[in-house]
């Protein structure tokens, strides 16, 4: 969707349309759904982080400022919301996100390739810090921008360098043992 129709459609929410809304909510669910599978590794907890994700947008829509992608504010509501998961739970699921697509398949051998090392690296990520976690989830797999990273995350370019750095090492370093 064009920034300039999305802009008409907040610009509805503001005034408390909440068809508008609705809209905005289809548009956009499946960026929110695909960030947060890809971060929880769980599709309850995905599910939840949509709805706290447009409850806080709803909520909120009066703060957002149009000389930003609208995508970024969600995604920035979206990763804070999945940060906040990582950090409150106490216990690390290993869960196979066989199904999900992150590498783009080809042929027959490389598709059985790249599942098996989509399934490695997702689950080599649940062993990263929260942070790390996140800053690699939209760098590698979300494949977003520094730029975007920061506006998302609110950290600086040089931090979001390191947790990516070592993120990277840490991934790395489990393959070669599994290897």
């Amino acid at each position: 969707m064009e920034d300039f129709q999305i802009n008409k459609y907040i610009d509805l929410c503001k005034c408390g349309n909440t068809d508008a809304f609705k809209y905005i909510v289809s548009e956009y669910q499946q960026l929110v759904y695909t960030l947060a599978i890809k971060m929880l590794c769980s599709e309850i907890d995905a599910e939840d982080i949509i709805q706290e994700t447009f409850i806080k947008a709803w909520q909120n829509i009066s703060r957002y400022k149009q000389q930003y992608k609208f995508s970024t504010w969600i995604y920035k509501i979206a990763a804070n919301a999945c940060y906040d998961k990582l950090r409150s739970k106490h216990t690390v699921e290993e869960v196979s996100l066989m199904d999900y697509d992150i590498i783009s398949e080809t042929n027959q051998e490389d598709l059985l390739q790249n599942k098996e090392l989509k399934g490695l690296i997702l689950k080599f990520t649940s062993g990263l810090s929260p942070k790390q976690k996140l800053i690699f989830t939209l760098s590698e797999i979300e494949d977003l921008t520094v730029e975007e990273i920061i506006q998302i995350t609110g950290m600086t370019s040089s931090k979001i360098k390191s947790n990516l750095y070592l993120a990277k090492k840490y991934i790395k370093s489990k393959l070669m043992k599994y290897e």
